[in-house]
């Protein structure tokens, strides 16, 4: 098994030196803070990790070029999240009215 090189509990909000996909760490990373831990609860109200967290991780994993398989489940729950963000959680560089996107 290959090891991360980030905390999956504490992941950076930068990617890490060598990530291949930058702009996919940054949207997993807006996910995966949005679905934190409130005790055995997700904040958004599920039994913690919710379905949102555990797919943002693993989009975290694979932005590193770590390839795992994923159950169509998980691609479903990934793109969810990522439609639910608002533009007051969407990552600064994403949201392009009218600029150039910084990916």
């Amino acid at each position: 098994m290959t090891a991360l090189p980030f905390d999956p509990l504490d992941p950076p909000a930068e990617p890490p030196p060598g990530c291949p996909m930058p702009t996919l760490w940054r949207i997993a990373y807006a996910l995966h803070q949005l679905h934190r831990t409130d005790g055995d609860h997700c904040v958004c109200g599920a039994r913690h990790p919710c379905t949102h967290r555990r797919a943002a991780l693993r989009a975290l994993v694979e932005a590193c070029g770590i390839r795992l398989p994923v159950p169509r489940a998980d691609i479903f729950d990934l793109w969810h999240g990522i439609l639910l963000l608002t533009p007051a959680t969407r990552p600064a560089h994403l949201d392009n009215r009218g600029a150039t996107p910084q990916w």
